[in-house]
């Protein structure tokens, strides 16, 4: 499944960029990766990448955030 990684600017707005992101339920997942550096994954389907991208881009007006690359693995 295609994962897109995003870092909040401001990590107290977490809740509410979930719950406004939870509102297109239909498109992916929101799961908090680091709550301390506001790094949160959003787990979409291949089929549902490019809407998945265009939600973020019109959330990008309301919350501040930036889309990062993936974490690397841990040795």
């Amino acid at each position: 499944m295609p994962v897109i990684y995003i870092r909040l600017k401001d990590q107290s707005e977490t809740v509410f960029f979930q719950i406004i992101f939870g509102s297109y339920s239909h498109l992916a997942w929101v799961r908090t990766e680091d709550p301390e550096t506001g790094v949160t994954m959003i787990i979409t389907t291949p089929d549902l990448v490019d809407e998945t991208r265009a939600a973020l881009k019109r959330l990008a007006e309301e919350v501040e955030f930036e889309e990062m690359a993936p974490p690397s693995p841990q040795e």
